[in-house]
């Protein structure tokens, strides 16, 4: 590990010690606000079926027979991709129960923060197979595996009730941070496994890793954050909350400007014109994307 690494680790983690009262402010808001419907949520997580979740029978098939799938390059393992065509960005709008779902969690402030591909080869080396949080409190993924090769890479969670505000994990952070990340199993862990079609919802604030070691396939994935729009405005130059992870503006190919406007998912002031489409993110950034 390089020593320039090594240096950096008591800024970083100081760094999010400043900003762990910024989070637990918003996500006592959102506990405030959590409303228990039958979801399944309680422990921060849920498996159900894209279908379902879309409430668009067939729109699996359509994913799948659709240029979104796509293997990353030869002698890549992860491919991301933020072109998402529009009958995907309709069938999220217009779902009722994947609304209702973003906003009994997190509550009337939320946004649908990013919507991308997310295609990933087992034999993936990255920080994410380690035991983790996200460092940013309270916000659902939504992983819609519409495509799998052989027996694709499960994800491991650690379910928990609320309220379950946003603590350091000191010991997880560190060995992340010094490149040996910690995937020693663990009495609660939980590990969901996926088939074409399958859909996770879960917390991001849960302690979770994806387990790209243990087994040979490829899994070809569409992924949906929400979170409160006034906390990702807050985090955002320090994680990769907001559209295309805070480095871009993404996309959005829908020419009804009211249906976008009126939508409770889509944050108006993230919003602008752009051509016969719509541009979703901050102009002003200075991250850079995920590499492939």
């Amino acid at each position: 590990m390089k020593i320039k690494k090594i240096l950096r680790i008591p800024s970083r983690l100081l760094k999010r010690i400043k900003l762990s009262n910024t989070i637990i402010k918003f996500d006592q808001s959102s506990d405030a606000n959590y409303k228990h419907r039958n979801h399944n949520l309680d422990n921060g997580w849920m498996k159900t079926s894209i279908d379902e979740i879309l409430e668009s029978p067939g729109i699996t098939e359509i994913m799948r027979n659709s240029e979104l799938h796509r293997k990353p390059d030869l002698g890549k393992k992860i491919y991301y991709n933020w072109n998402i065509p529009d009958f995907v960005w309709n069938a999220v709008l217009h779902s009722k129960s994947l609304t209702d779902i973003a906003k009994d969690y997190i509550g009337p402030e939320v946004r649908l923060d990013d919507l991308y591909i997310k295609t990933v080869v087992d034999g993936l080396e990255s920080g994410a197979e380690g035991w983790h949080d996200d460092n940013v409190g309270y916000r659902l993924k939504v992983f819609m595996v519409f495509d799998v090769q052989g027996t694709p890479s499960d994800t491991l969670l650690i379910p928990q009730a609320r309220p379950n505000l946003y603590t350091i994990k000191i010991r997880e952070e560190l060995k992340r941070m010094i490149g040996k990340p910690d995937k020693i199993k663990k009495d609660t862990e939980v590990r969901v496994k996926y088939s074409a079609g399958d859909c996770l919802v879960f917390d991001t604030n849960l302690l979770h890793r994806g387990d790209y070691s243990s087994n040979t396939g490829i899994r070809y994935c569409l992924v949906a954050e929400f979170i409160h729009r006034k906390k990702a405005d807050a985090l955002r130059t320090h994680s990769p909350c907001g559209p295309g992870q805070s480095a871009m503006q993404i996309e959005i190919p829908i020419k009804n400007k009211d249906q976008l406007l009126q939508h409770p998912l889509i944050d108006s002031s993230i919003l602008e014109a752009f051509g016969d489409n719509f541009k979703y993110g901050y102009r002003n950034t200075k991250k850079s994307l995920p590499k492939d």
